[in-house]
């Protein structure tokens, strides 16, 4: 396995600015849903690995048929970010531990939106022009209500989750799979520490990219499915009556001219005993989409099946 740039390379660089290390491995046995399983199986967690946990996998359908080129599986943050409401919490040595947050300085004196700025234009690395798109970065969510931050909004409806409004991992792994080239690219981010020499810096971002190929080589873990008789009715946060009741309000501000849209929601609650990842490898294949994303944080997960892209920024 050969891993790309050489030291001499990589240590003119090291000490100025990040970079990232990486090898191509073929990749016409393996998929995206099988590499996922071989790297961040579940049972790792239960055995309190942690260094496995904090994963995603982000695939993409175009028009429900067309495959898309590339799909990205994340691992082994060093770094994740979160924030429940304006106040931000950041864990900057997460491969040690994952409870290890720290309220965020810049958060403090300037809210969580200037500390997610901050904490983007910290991670930007500069990527050779031969490596797939989002070989490196930041990858999580930001719930609905991080809107509060950017407008004067009325008080919010009761928390019943309690997770945070926002959620952002630094991967030290990314894996991105090129479906026209049967390839897949390991990808090593690597940023200059204070005590770390350039050696100790290659030679880490070596091993995690070889623990990769090895990881691939292994049998996926067998998933034990249960019997399952019958389907569970799902329970709604509301009654009937009362979405009826929210329905007729939105149609009378419509004619009112108050609006001209609005999305009603309910939240359905079913018993699920199964992996997260499960739900996500049957949603894949019910419902494909061109933005597909199961996002695990160790206590929760993420799943989703979108049709459309809220906004892109390039360049």
């Amino acid at each position: 396995m050969k891993a790309f740039p050489d030291f001499q390379d990589f240590e003119k660089v090291y000490p100025q600015r990040s970079q990232v290390m990486w090898t191509t491995l073929v990749a016409d046995l393996e998929t995206p849903v099988s590499a996922m399983l071989k790297l961040a199986p579940r049972e790792q967690r239960e055995k309190g690995k942690h260094e496995q946990t904090y994963s995603f996998i982000l695939e993409s359908v175009e028009g429900g048929a067309i495959r898309g080129r590339y799909s990205f599986i994340g691992l082994r943050p060093d770094l994740i970010w979160r924030c429940f409401g304006d106040k931000a919490e950041i864990n900057r040595d997460a491969v040690a531990g994952l409870d290890a947050f720290r309220p965020c300085p810049v958060a403090e004196k300037s809210g969580a939106r200037a500390s997610l700025r901050s904490l983007i234009d910290e991670s930007r690395i500069e990527l050779p022009d031969d490596l797939p798109p989002m070989a490196a970065g930041l990858v999580g969510y930001m719930a609905y209500d991080v809107v509060r931050l950017a407008e004067n909004l009325p008080t919010p409806n009761p928390d019943t989750l309690g997770l945070a409004d926002g959620i952002f991992v630094r991967p030290t792994l990314i894996i991105v799979f090129d479906s026209i080239t049967d390839t897949m690219s390991v990808i090593a981010p690597v940023r200059p520490a204070e005590g770390t020499s350039a050696g100790d810096a290659y030679a880490a971002a070596e091993t995690r990219i070889a623990e990769v190929a090895e990881g691939l080589r292994r049998p996926p873990p067998v998933e034990e499915i249960p019997d399952i008789q019958e389907m569970p009715e799902p329970a709604s946060n509301m009654s009937r009556d009362d979405f009826r009741r929210m329905i007729l309000k939105a149609k009378d501000y419509i004619l009112a001219g108050d609006i001209f849209q609005v999305v009603l929601s309910q939240r359905f609650a079913v018993p699920f005993k199964l992996p997260a990842f499960s739900l996500y490898r049957a949603l894949r294949r019910l419902n494909p989409s061109p933005f597909l994303f199961f996002l695990d944080f160790s206590d929760f997960s993420v799943v989703g099946s979108s049709p459309e892209i809220l906004v892109r920024v390039r360049g």
